[in-house]
């Protein structure tokens, strides 16, 4: 049996590529399907993307794209990207502490370039009086209590395992540098049993006569 080969390259029964005749194959395009688009709309794509997929693949750019996305980038800033700047309550309250204490030395440029943000963000900082209540305060004081205290733990618990660290390591060094000296328990015998002496002890004096 020889393998059949549709027009759309689809193989009833495939034969090994050993066995392959040299039987001629019909490699040409329908015509009717490449030129009527009633038949090329209504032809499945050559690749659809299954319908769990959470991201599609999208088209390259093309270089004109880039460009353009390029200059429009370019064009909403023009100094560069430069994402806002997020302040903590306790900044905000000292930004407006510095301007309450005195506006002339502290106008909104001088703190715009101090805090890192732009005028705008400046102007309604300034602007906003809005104060949370009593027990909002509280929740809030007591958050960085506890946040403060979680730190200290942390570092105190850091130093603790840094210097139990450097104690083993010295301890270490010297079990080592002991073990290169080593001591005979029974230096007080020492000799043979004659009681000759086969060297030098510490203990001995040495004399010139």
């Amino acid at each position: 049996m020889r393998s059949t080969i549709y027009r759309r390259g689809i193989a009833r029964s495939a034969r090994s590529i050993l066995e392959d005749d040299d039987a001629p194959v019909d490699l040409s395009e329908d015509n009717d399907l490449v030129n009527n688009p009633r038949l090329r709309a209504t032809s499945p794509p050559a690749f659809t993307p299954s319908p769990t997929t959470r991201h599609p693949p999208r088209p390259p750019s093309t270089p004109a794209e880039w460009n353009a996305h390029r200059k429009a980038l370019k064009a909403a800033y023009p100094a560069g990207w430069n994402p806002p700047k997020k302040l903590s309550r306790d900044a905000m309250h000292g930004l407006r502490a510095l301007h309450a204490l005195d506006p002339a030395a502290f106008p909104t440029p001088v703190l715009a370039a101090r805090f890192k943000i732009s005028p705008e963000a400046v102007r309604r900082i300034l602007k906003g009086r809005w104060e949370p209540d009593r027990e909002r305060k509280v929740e809030l004081v007591k958050r960085d209590k506890e946040k403060r205290a979680e730190f200290l733990s942390l570092r105190k618990l850091r130093e603790r395992m840094e210097a139990r660290r450097v104690a083993e390591g010295r301890e270490s060094m010297r079990a080592v540098k002991g073990a290169d000296v080593w001591e005979d328990p029974e230096a007080d015998d020492w000799g043979d049993e004659e009681g000759e002496a086969r060297g030098i002890h510490k203990r001995d004096r040495l004399t010139f006569e």
